[in-house]
């Protein structure tokens, strides 16, 4: 655990950094996937322990029939064409190539056996990125972690 010397300036007691970073992915659109993985790298990047638990829309990502087709909420208000033109425009690269990118930062990879189950997936039909296939109870144990930020994204 790492002190964070900023807290202590403005709040008078040394506050403890948490050090480990734990995202349930949910959304399966590109919009819903970009918010995580830019979490989950930069995390990384500063560091951190983190873990990517994908479940439901999220396991769009891992599967290898739909990461090449994913497409954008009606939240957003644009098509999938026009968001990945904009993406390209500002330098981001795709959700599959950040999720690369997570793996190769030391980011775990976690698919949901529940919702693998619930679909029918195999182990065989996800993305080599993958690290294992855990339950919910493996993923409370990382979220209760009291040296962990949880977010459901």
């Amino acid at each position: 655990m790492v002190l964070d010397m900023q807290s202590t300036k403005e709040h008078g007691a040394p506050q403890a950094k948490k050090n480990k970073l734990v995202i349930v992915v949910s959304k399966g659109t590109v919009d819903g996937l970009y918010p995580p993985l830019i979490l989950a790298t930069t995390g990384a990047a500063q560091g951190m322990q983190v873990h990517l638990y994908f479940t439901f829309g999220g396991m769009k990502l891992l599967a290898k029939q739909t990461a090449d087709n994913l497409v954008t909420s009606a939240d957003l208000g644009l098509k999938t064409e026009e968001l990945q033109a904009l993406l390209k425009k500002g330098g981001m690269p795709t959700v599959k190539d950040m999720l690369k990118r997570a793996r190769d930062m030391g980011v775990k990879i976690h698919a949901c056996s529940p919702t693998m189950g619930v679909f029918g997936t195999t182990k065989d039909q996800l993305l080599e990125e993958v690290d294992d296939i855990i339950g919910a109870s493996t993923y409370l144990d990382y979220a209760s972690d009291p040296d962990a930020i949880t977010l459901f994204v």
